[in-house]
Protein backbone atom coordinates (compact mmCIF):
# COMPACT_ATOMS: atom_id res chain seq x y z
CA UNK A 1 0.00 0.00 0.00
CA UNK A 2 1.35 3.41 -0.95
CA UNK A 3 1.52 6.37 1.40
CA UNK A 4 1.13 9.98 0.34
CA UNK A 5 2.39 12.92 2.37
CA UNK A 6 0.50 15.77 0.73
CA UNK A 7 1.97 19.15 1.70
CA UNK A 8 0.49 22.57 1.20
CA UNK A 9 3.25 25.01 0.29
CA UNK A 10 4.70 27.36 2.89
CA UNK A 11 3.99 31.10 3.07
CA UNK A 12 4.40 32.71 -0.39
CA UNK A 13 5.80 36.16 -1.10
CA UNK A 14 2.55 37.89 -2.02
CA UNK A 15 3.22 41.01 -4.06
CA UNK A 16 6.64 39.84 -5.24
CA UNK A 17 7.97 42.55 -7.61
CA UNK A 18 9.52 40.16 -10.14
CA UNK A 19 6.99 37.30 -10.17
CA UNK A 20 3.66 38.73 -8.95
CA UNK A 21 1.59 35.96 -10.56
CA UNK A 22 3.79 33.05 -9.55
CA UNK A 23 5.66 34.17 -6.43
CA UNK A 24 8.41 32.27 -4.65
CA UNK A 25 8.24 31.67 -0.93
CA UNK A 26 8.48 34.55 1.48
CA UNK A 27 11.76 34.36 3.47
CA UNK A 28 9.69 33.31 6.47
CA UNK A 29 8.09 30.58 4.35
CA UNK A 30 11.51 29.40 3.19
CA UNK A 31 12.69 29.05 6.78
CA UNK A 32 9.55 27.03 7.52
CA UNK A 33 10.19 24.79 4.50
CA UNK A 34 13.71 24.04 5.74
CA UNK A 35 12.45 23.09 9.20
CA UNK A 36 9.72 20.96 7.64
CA UNK A 37 12.34 19.16 5.53
CA UNK A 38 14.27 18.27 8.67
CA UNK A 39 11.22 16.46 10.04
CA UNK A 40 10.05 14.89 6.77
CA UNK A 41 13.53 13.54 5.99
CA UNK A 42 12.87 10.93 8.72
CA UNK A 43 9.73 9.55 7.02
CA UNK A 44 11.37 7.11 4.55
CA UNK A 45 10.14 9.06 1.53
CA UNK A 46 11.36 7.62 -1.76
CA UNK A 47 9.79 10.04 -4.25
CA UNK A 48 8.95 13.74 -4.43
CA UNK A 49 6.31 15.25 -6.70
CA UNK A 50 5.47 18.94 -7.03
CA UNK A 51 3.19 21.44 -8.64
CA UNK A 52 4.97 23.56 -11.28
CA UNK A 53 4.34 26.78 -9.34
CA UNK A 54 7.28 28.41 -7.54
CA UNK A 55 5.80 28.37 -4.05
CA UNK A 56 5.35 24.58 -4.20
CA UNK A 57 8.73 23.91 -5.80
CA UNK A 58 10.44 26.14 -3.21
CA UNK A 59 8.75 24.18 -0.41
CA UNK A 60 9.86 20.87 -1.93
CA UNK A 61 13.47 21.93 -2.56
CA UNK A 62 14.91 21.59 0.98
CA UNK A 63 13.55 18.04 1.33
CA UNK A 64 14.72 17.12 -2.17
CA UNK A 65 18.22 18.36 -1.31
CA UNK A 66 18.30 16.40 1.95
CA UNK A 67 17.12 13.17 0.33
CA UNK A 68 19.01 13.72 -2.94
CA UNK A 69 15.83 13.24 -4.91
CA UNK A 70 14.77 15.25 -7.94
CA UNK A 71 11.17 16.46 -7.70
CA UNK A 72 8.95 15.35 -10.54
CA UNK A 73 6.74 18.21 -11.72
CA UNK A 74 3.09 17.37 -12.38
CA UNK A 75 1.07 20.19 -13.95
CA UNK A 76 -2.21 18.84 -12.59
CA UNK A 77 -1.08 19.65 -9.05
CA UNK A 78 -1.15 23.39 -9.80
CA UNK A 79 -3.45 25.71 -7.92
CA UNK A 80 -6.70 26.94 -9.31
CA UNK A 81 -5.15 30.41 -9.74
CA UNK A 82 -2.41 29.23 -12.09
CA UNK A 83 -1.51 31.83 -14.76
CA UNK A 84 -3.14 34.80 -12.98
CA UNK A 85 -1.37 38.16 -13.30
CA UNK A 86 -1.21 38.70 -9.55
CA UNK A 87 -1.29 36.04 -6.85
CA UNK A 88 -3.67 36.85 -4.01
CA UNK A 89 -4.16 34.93 -0.80
CA UNK A 90 -7.69 34.08 0.27
CA UNK A 91 -7.44 36.80 2.91
CA UNK A 92 -6.51 39.37 0.26
CA UNK A 93 -9.36 38.30 -2.03
CA UNK A 94 -11.83 38.68 0.81
CA UNK A 95 -10.41 42.10 1.74
CA UNK A 96 -10.26 43.47 -1.81
CA UNK A 97 -13.51 42.04 -3.13
CA UNK A 98 -15.92 41.50 -0.23
CA UNK A 99 -18.83 41.79 -2.66
CA UNK A 100 -17.58 38.65 -4.45
CA UNK A 101 -16.79 36.58 -1.36
CA UNK A 102 -20.01 34.57 -1.57
CA UNK A 103 -19.22 33.86 -5.22
CA UNK A 104 -15.73 32.65 -4.29
CA UNK A 105 -16.99 30.34 -1.54
CA UNK A 106 -19.70 28.93 -3.81
CA UNK A 107 -17.15 27.96 -6.50
CA UNK A 108 -13.46 28.93 -6.32
CA UNK A 109 -13.01 27.45 -9.79
CA UNK A 110 -15.66 29.65 -11.40
CA UNK A 111 -14.28 32.66 -9.50
CA UNK A 112 -11.04 32.16 -11.43
CA UNK A 113 -12.86 31.50 -14.69
CA UNK A 114 -12.39 27.74 -14.73
CA UNK A 115 -14.75 24.81 -15.10
CA UNK A 116 -14.96 23.15 -11.66
CA UNK A 117 -15.53 19.69 -13.11
CA UNK A 118 -12.57 20.01 -15.48
CA UNK A 119 -10.33 21.19 -12.64
CA UNK A 120 -11.49 18.37 -10.39
CA UNK A 121 -10.93 15.78 -13.12
CA UNK A 122 -7.41 17.06 -13.78
CA UNK A 123 -6.50 16.94 -10.08
CA UNK A 124 -7.90 13.43 -9.59
CA UNK A 125 -6.18 12.16 -12.73
CA UNK A 126 -2.87 13.59 -11.53
CA UNK A 127 -3.09 11.88 -8.14
CA UNK A 128 -4.17 8.66 -9.82
CA UNK A 129 -1.10 8.80 -12.05
CA UNK A 130 1.13 9.46 -9.01
CA UNK A 131 -0.30 6.44 -7.20
CA UNK A 132 0.14 4.21 -10.24
CA UNK A 133 3.79 5.14 -10.77
CA UNK A 134 5.85 2.01 -10.21
CA UNK A 135 8.88 1.83 -7.97
CA UNK A 136 7.65 4.22 -5.28
CA UNK A 137 5.91 3.48 -1.99
CA UNK A 138 6.16 6.65 0.10
CA UNK A 139 5.61 9.87 -1.82
CA UNK A 140 5.82 13.52 -0.75
CA UNK A 141 3.46 15.66 -2.84
CA UNK A 142 3.86 19.45 -2.71
CA UNK A 143 0.77 21.29 -3.86
CA UNK A 144 -1.81 23.94 -2.94
CA UNK A 145 -4.84 24.50 -0.75
CA UNK A 146 -7.62 24.21 -3.32
CA UNK A 147 -5.90 21.38 -5.14
CA UNK A 148 -5.47 19.34 -1.97
CA UNK A 149 -9.04 20.05 -0.87
CA UNK A 150 -10.25 18.87 -4.28
CA UNK A 151 -8.55 15.52 -3.65
CA UNK A 152 -9.94 15.32 -0.12
CA UNK A 153 -13.43 16.17 -1.33
CA UNK A 154 -13.25 13.26 -3.77
CA UNK A 155 -12.08 10.88 -1.04
CA UNK A 156 -14.78 12.09 1.37
CA UNK A 157 -17.50 12.43 -1.25
CA UNK A 158 -18.01 16.15 -0.63
CA UNK A 159 -19.28 18.67 -3.18
CA UNK A 160 -17.21 21.76 -4.01
CA UNK A 161 -19.38 23.99 -1.82
CA UNK A 162 -18.52 21.92 1.25
CA UNK A 163 -14.75 21.56 0.94
CA UNK A 164 -14.37 25.35 0.80
CA UNK A 165 -15.47 25.43 4.45
CA UNK A 166 -12.32 23.85 5.90
CA UNK A 167 -8.81 25.25 5.68
CA UNK A 168 -5.29 23.88 5.34
CA UNK A 169 -2.40 25.70 6.97
CA UNK A 170 0.77 26.73 5.16
CA UNK A 171 3.09 23.74 5.40
CA UNK A 172 0.28 21.51 6.64
CA UNK A 173 0.75 17.80 5.91
CA UNK A 174 -2.09 15.41 5.08
CA UNK A 175 -1.36 11.68 5.09
CA UNK A 176 -3.27 9.27 2.87
CA UNK A 177 -2.72 5.61 2.10
CA UNK A 178 -3.91 3.36 -0.71
CA UNK A 179 -3.13 2.38 -4.28
CA UNK A 180 -6.02 4.09 -6.02
CA UNK A 181 -7.80 7.44 -5.52
CA UNK A 182 -11.11 5.64 -5.19
CA UNK A 183 -9.78 3.59 -2.27
CA UNK A 184 -7.63 6.15 -0.47
CA UNK A 185 -7.80 6.35 3.32
CA UNK A 186 -7.17 9.64 5.11
CA UNK A 187 -4.78 8.87 7.97
CA UNK A 188 -4.38 12.47 9.14
CA UNK A 189 -5.26 15.93 7.90
CA UNK A 190 -3.41 19.24 8.13
CA UNK A 191 -0.67 18.07 10.50
CA UNK A 192 1.73 20.75 11.68
CA UNK A 193 5.02 18.87 11.76
CA UNK A 194 6.91 21.99 12.78
CA UNK A 195 6.03 25.53 13.80
CA UNK A 196 5.56 27.83 10.78
CA UNK A 197 7.27 30.67 12.67
CA UNK A 198 10.39 30.14 14.72
CA UNK A 199 9.67 30.81 18.40
CA UNK A 200 11.08 34.03 19.74
CA UNK A 201 13.78 33.87 22.37
CA UNK A 202 12.43 34.77 25.82
CA UNK A 203 13.23 38.24 27.03
CA UNK A 204 15.88 38.44 29.66
CA UNK A 205 14.84 39.84 32.97
CA UNK A 206 16.88 42.62 34.43
CA UNK A 207 19.05 41.52 37.32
Amino acid sequence: MKQLFVVRHSLPHEGHPQWPGDPPLHPQGMRHAKRLATVMAKLDIDSIVSSPQRRALDTAEPLATRLQLRPRVVDGLAEIDQHVERYRSIETIRSEEPHRWTEFVASPARFFGKDPEAFRAKVIASFQEILHTSGTRSIAVFSHGMTIKTLLSAVLGLPETEFAKFSLAYGGVTRLSGDDVGQLRIDSMNESLCAPIAPKAPKRKNA
